[in-house]
């Protein structure tokens, strides 16, 4: 087959058509846009929050018919001595702070629910894009970061949908009504009530204008931080065995003190709110208590409508301040927002084509011309060209960067192709869906990921469906066994965080049981014996015979036994293959791989001899 490029004729048998390239990337969204995707998040409860949105109304209304009721409780029964008028106002005063309260109650219940719900929703839409998010964001991204965004960023919003927003709502329209209702009631006194308005209006846009930097440093640093506990405590043996533990401390210090700064300067901001808004609210209550006495004495108005008026003032001064507080809780719930649905808007690189089909796999592998670069201007693989039988056994060697496992990992389709194409049994990989392909194919790493959970449910995550009998059939076969029911509850051995209670040798066994259960079609080794000792190494490579049969397998590996039995030896370096045949033809080349024979290779075999 001759080799061609993607931007060329194309391979010879395709699952779907040819084409560009997909998008790629992250898209940050601005506020507004944050604000209506959460809105949208909302759609599905909009009969709830129809409710909320009535009891909000409920309770305004009471809270604003509530000084009303005192200032003619004064007028019109205090002053004339009318007893039974008073009692019945005090009950009608009481029964509108009752139903105030109550709808108060029942919408922060209902909104607590509905903020739940929507919180679960965000959660489960970010850590399932996260699942299918490429190979190159997770690189280039931390975990912790991520980890960050799905905790304590929605907890921002989470806080926010619970009280805030139903607080910010009620506030607003509190205070519109309390505007209304004092201009209503004597429009000389709402003028001298009002007067200091515009100055209120401005320090607040002055000060809540500054907090939405402040916010998003706090919530970045906050994600920083999470990152570096979490890398460095996953890694603590290695800091340790470095004794890098001061390197590390002061890292984190120095962020730890950044995220100290940014929460600092985001609280002052808040913190002073408070007081300039209780000066205020003293200032104009005097101020009205001055000019009220003035026009009562005038006889324009009366001691009911100055006591209504004080309590308005103080009640104008507590939602201003409530709604500049929250109005920072809402930038800092943005701020995470806009966090996440980055996220959200991260594009897989490598993408389903819309009529991608499923692929069965024989096990043939064919490489056209394969050119690929993780970053432009640096190429990692040029011009590859590979044919692979079924059932052939190929192994990759080459110094450390040459380009090994990226051929396995195009295989695997963790990144696609710049240019050429790789062939699974005729078919273009890129037009076949990516789950059909990674189910059949086996994957033995060098550095084995076990999961929390027994032993038994390790094996397992090869085949889900398996039933115990397979998964110890499929440990037999790795000569997991033996070591496995020597443990204190056999198969059901709980597995610490990351297999850490488990030698390496034992975590290389449990995962080519994984594989042998999972019975793929196309097997990938990268180094899967070079950090066990020779006792281990003989296990491993005796439960690697099982896993080789019948399968099309690739090997990256340093140890001679698995080279000299490959069907096919590939020297990898300078991004190209260099040099391809069997052991001993390559031998006889006297070439790459006869040199790195001589030099490490023959050192193996003098110290197993020794």
């Amino acid at each position: 087959m001759t080799a061609r490029s993607a931007g060329k004729e194309q391979p010879r048998v395709r699952l779907g058509p040819s084409g560009a390239g997909r998008p790629t990337g992250e898209t940050a969204q601005d506020s507004r846009g944050a604000v209506r995707r959460l809105f949208r998040y909302l759609k599905p409860y909009h009969w709830q929050l129809l409710g909320v949105s009535l009891l909000v109304l409920v309770s305004t209304s009471a809270g604003l018919a509530g000084p009303i009721l005192l200032g003619r409780a004064i007028d019109d029964t205090i002053i004339p001595g009318d007893v039974p008028g008073l009692l019945r106002t005090v009950v009608t005063m009481a029964v509108v702070y009752l139903i105030g309260g109550a709808a108060l109650t029942l919408q922060g219940v209902l909104m607590v629910g509905i903020a739940q719900r929507l919180m679960a929703d965000i959660r489960a839409d970010l850590f399932a894009h996260i699942q299918i998010l490429s190979m190159a964001y997770h690189d280039s991204h931390q975990v912790g970061d991520l980890m960050s965004r799905v905790s304590n960023d929605t907890e921002a919003i989470n806080r926010v949908l619970s009280n805030g927003l139903i607080q910010f709502t009620s506030n607003i329209l509190l205070f519109g009504g309390i505007m209304v209702a004092m201009v209503l009631l004597n429009w000389p006194l709402a003028i001298g009530a009002l007067i200091i308005l515009p100055l209120m209006l401005l320090i607040t846009r002055e000060v809540t204008k500054r907090t939405r930097l402040a916010f998003r440093d706090v919530q970045r640093y906050l994600g920083e931080m999470n990152a570096i506990m979490e890398e460095n405590i996953t890694g603590i043996r290695v800091v340790q065995a470095h004794a890098q533990q001061t390197t590390v401390i002061d890292t984190f210090k120095g962020v730890n003190g950044k995220y100290r700064e940014a929460g600092t300067r985001a609280e002052v901001i808040t913190a002073a709110l408070g007081p300039m808004f209780t000066t205020m609210s003293t200032i104009t209550i005097a101020a009205v208590a001055l000019l009220g006495g003035w026009l009562a004495i005038q006889g324009l108005v009366t001691i009911g409508v100055i006591a209504t008026y004080i309590i308005y003032v103080r009640n104008f001064f507590q939602p201003m301040r409530s709604i500049a507080m929250l109005y920072n809780q809402l930038q800092s719930a943005l701020a995470g927002a806009e966090r996440i649905f980055e996220v959200l808007d991260a594009q897989p690189l490598v993408q389903d084509w819309p009529n991608a089909l499923p692929l069965s796999i024989q096990g043939e592998v064919i490489f056209e011309d394969v050119c690929f670069a993780y970053e432009q201007a640096k190429p990692v693989l040029e011009g590859v060209n590979l044919v692979v039988a079924p059932g052939q056994t190929i192994a990759l060697v080459g110094p450390t960067g040459a380009g090994k496992t990226t051929i396995v990992n195009l295989l695997s389709r963790f990144y696609d192709v710049n240019e050429g194409a790789i062939l699974i049994d005729g078919h273009d990989i890129r037009y076949a869906t990516q789950a059909s392909i990674r189910k059949q194919l086996g994957i033995v790493l060098q550095e084995t990921f076990l999961f929390s959970g027994t032993v038994m449910e390790n094996i397992r995550y090869g085949r889900l469906a398996a039933p115990d009998e397979e998964v110890i059939a499929a440990a037999k076969l790795a000569n997991a066994d033996r070591f496995i029911r020597l443990l204190p509850q056999g198969y059901e051995t709980e597995v610490s965080e990351q297999g850490h209670n488990f030698s390496e040798g034992q975590r290389q066994l449990l995962a080519i049981a994984r594989a042998i259960l999972a019975d793929p079609r196309i097997l990938i080794l990268d180094e899967a014996t070079s950090s066990v000792d020779t006792r281990t190494e003989i296990q491993i490579q005796q439960a690697l015979l099982h896993l080789l049969q019948g399968r099309t397998a690739f090997v990256i590996a340093h140890r001679l036994s698995t080279i000299r039995k490959a069907d096919l030896v590939l020297v990898v370096d300078d991004h190209r293959i260099i040099e391809r045949g069997t052991h001993e033809e390559l031998l006889q080349q006297g070439g790459f791989y006869h040199d790195l024979y001589q030099s490490q290779f023959r050192r193996v075999e003098a110290l197993k001899a020794g």
